[in-house]
Order: structure tokens, then sequence, then C-alpha cells
């Protein structure tokens, strides 16, 4: 019986210290993060996401404050084998944050942190008519 409890006890530390990698992750990437883009009409453009806690923001921004784009939802980080995935969840998207409408579209993408920099490969986990797979460098937005 002895045993018994000495694996759960080591199983309750190892899930503990997973959920807390886990969160120690989305807290290193809460913050405004952004990075420039070209559309395939030669248009430059930007993207920003911000979290908060378990919820972030995206915007695509063209010229100085003009959001072609904006979402909302909920944001979550796992690990897959190797690698470091990001989870966008119960999005609602549209043009401003006031002409929102929720989408059936959950995004998941896998990530690198560098210490002012994550690195995104996003669009590769379905097939998306408009959106091709990238990997995007967004750095942090100092305040």
């Amino acid at each position: 019986m002895n045993k018994f409890f000495r694996a759960t006890a080591i199983a309750a530390v190892l899930a503990a210290t997973t959920i807390a990698s886990f969160a120690a992750d989305l807290s290193k990437l809460e913050g405004k993060w952004s990075t420039k883009k070209t559309s395939k009409d030669g248009e430059s453009y930007t993207q920003v996401i911000e979290i908060k806690k378990d919820k972030f923001q995206f915007r695509i921004i063209k010229g100085t404050d003009d959001v072609s784009l904006y979402a909302e939802g909920t944001v979550k980080t796992e690990t897959s084998g190797p690698f470091n995935v990001v989870k966008f969840t119960d999005i609602k998207a549209g043009k401003s944050e006031t002409d929102t409408q929720s989408i059936d579209d959950d995004r998941t993408a896998i990530y690198m942190l560098g210490e002012d920099s994550w690195t995104m490969a996003s669009n590769f986990d379905k097939d998306r008519d408009e959106q091709k797979p990238s990997v995007d460098v967004y750095t942090k937005v100092k305040k």
C-alpha cells in the first residue's frame, strides 16, 4: 500500500509541476506583441496580440490606426512532445471591438519564446483558404 501512496504523490507533484509550467509560459506571454507583415498585394500591415491572464485580443492594423480585423477570446498553452503549443479558443471576431460575432474556428500554433520575442508557426493546424501557413516573429511592445 505504501508504494501506491508514493506513486500517487509523485504523480500529483508531476501534474502540479506541469500545470505550473503552462501557467508560467502564459504569464511570460502576458503583454502586447506585434509583428509587421506584407499582404500579397504589397500592402504593409501590423498584427498585434495582447494577452491578459487567459484572454487575448488580436488586431490587424493598416497604416497607423486603421483596424481592419479585431478578434478576442481565450488563450492557453500546453506541450505536445517537444513542442510548445498555444491555443486560441472561444473566438469572437469582426471589424472592431464593438462589431464582433462568434466564429466556429479555434486556432492552434506551435511557438517558441525568446527574451523579447515570440516566434509562432500559425495556420498549420488546418487548411484555411485565405490564410496560408506562416512563421512570424512577434516582438514585445515596450510600454
